[in-house]
């Protein structure tokens, strides 16, 4: 992953606990053509959920879009009703649903 474009240490950021644990992280991608980044993946480890730390490293990975001179961020997740906790993080961070994307697939697919 770390060999393919546009791959950025700079936005590959973890947080770690006082243990010297990874209990946070958020990976950003940058298009500096198009001024876009998007966050993929982020997480929290279980037991230190619901402290803000997700929020704080994806706030880390917007400002570092903004000092590469990106104006936009996107993000894909899911959000719906089965799995509301991305859609509640984003949305507090002022990001709003702007399209869905649904994936079809056939039925042999869906019975193996």
């Amino acid at each position: 992953m770390r060999s393919t474009w546009p791959y950025r240490p700079e936005l590959d950021l973890i947080v770690v606990s006082p243990a010297g644990d990874a209990v946070a992280y958020c990976q950003g991608w940058y298009d500096e053509a198009n001024g876009i980044g998007e966050f993929e993946p982020v997480g929290t480890h279980p037991e230190h959920r619901r402290l803000g730390l997700a929020r704080a490293v994806c706030t880390a990975v917007l400002h570092a879009f903004a000092d590469a001179g990106g104006h936009r961020a996107t993000l894909c997740c899911r959000g719906d009703a089965a799995y509301p906790v991305p859609k509640q993080l984003y949305e507090s961070m002022g990001f709003t649903a702007f399209t869905r994307t649904h994936t079809y697939i056939t039925k042999t697919e869906a019975e193996s």
